[in-house]
Parts: C-alpha cells; structure tokens; sequence
C-alpha cells in the first residue's frame, strides 16, 4: 500500500517527500534578501572608495573610467587600487611600445624616421615597460612610494622624450598616445601620493 503525505494549507511539497512550511519559506526569503542587501551595500562602499580615491587626482573621469574596467577593483583596497592603476599604466605603455614597433617597420630606410621612431622604442618606451613600471609595482608593493613616484615620473619623461625626438613635427598617432601614456602615468602618480 502507497503512503500518501497529506499536505496542508500551510506546507509546501517540493517532491521527493520533501514539504517546507511558511514560516522555513519565510525564513529562506529574509535570508536571501539580506544577503542581497549586504552586496548591494558593498557594492556601493567600494564604488564610493574609487570615488574618494579618484577625487584626489587630476584626472578624476580618466581615474574611475580606468578603475570601474577592471573587475578587480569590486573587491580593491587603496593599495589594490593603486596596483590596478599601475597595470592600467603598463597596459597602455605597451600598446604605445607595440604601435611604435609596427611604425618602426613601416619607416621604409628613411633614416630619420628610423632614428626618431628606434629612440622611442629602445629608450623611452622600452625602457618604460622593462624597468620603470616593473620597479614602480614593486615599489608601490613594498610600500616604498617615493620610489614609485619616481618610477612613474620616468614613464612620463620617456613620453616626453619620444615626443622631442620628433623636432617639434611629431605625427599625430605618435603625439596622442604619447599624451594618453602621460596621463595614466600622471594620475597613478596622484594615486600613490595619497598614501605618502
């Protein structure tokens, strides 16, 4: 003979013999909408951190845009934060570094072309993404932030440098991601100053 579960007005049968009452229900719904809440605040919390943090800067819409694009930063401290900014800087130093290789390539034998567009791949930008931004995360790691300052005001020189190799005459790709890379450098700078 088949037991059959008599169900009551105030259970639930979710198969399987399992019943769940009104008030487990009710206990399962409070629980979720609390933890739905608390993420929601967390959300906003760190949303706010990038907020503060980025108000301190120079460039406040290049700073949360650049923050807010890497997931990371959902679950950032300051310190992360400043570590998002400096791979945010290397990333944009290394699409300069790549573009200036392939305009390199393109330079036909012009010899002075060779030379403008070689200095800024050998000695500013190369120098930028084997030294300068590898001992700026290093040094903003270890808490040594004068040094990353530095570090950073390196890259923003070796942007200006490949500007100056062009005589005053440097094309217009070369001369906005020049510019672009001594933003981002310039704000991670105004990052890590708030830490000293």
């Amino acid at each position: 003979m088949a037991s059959i579960t008599k169900l009551t007005s105030d259970s639930l049968d979710l198969g399987g013999g399992l019943c769940v009452g009104p008030k487990r229900m009710n206990n399962f719904m409070k629980l979720f909408a609390m933890f739905l809440f608390i993420q929601t605040q967390i959300a906003l919390s760190q949303q706010n951190l990038i907020q503060q943090l980025c108000q301190k800067t120079r460039y406040e819409p290049l700073c949360v845009a650049t923050l807010n694009l890497d997931p990371r930063s959902k679950t950032s401290d300051l310190q992360g934060l400043a570590s998002i900014s400096i791979d945010a800087t290397t990333k944009k130093t290394n699409e300069t570094l790549t573009y200036l290789i392939s305009a390199l390539e393109r330079t036909g034998g012009n010899r002075t072309a060779f030379e403008e567009y070689g200095t800024c791949v050998d000695q500013d930008y190369g120098a930028s993404i084997d030294r300068y931004l590898p001992a700026a995360l290093a040094n903003q790691k270890a808490k040594k932030y004068s040094s990353a300052i530095a570090n950073l005001q390196d890259v923003m020189g070796a942007s200006g440098d490949c500007e100056n190799q062009f005589a005053g005459s440097c094309p217009l790709p070369v001369s906005q991601r020049n510019k672009v890379v001594h933003d981002i450098a310039d704000m991670t700078t105004d990052i890590i100053k708030t830490f000293v």
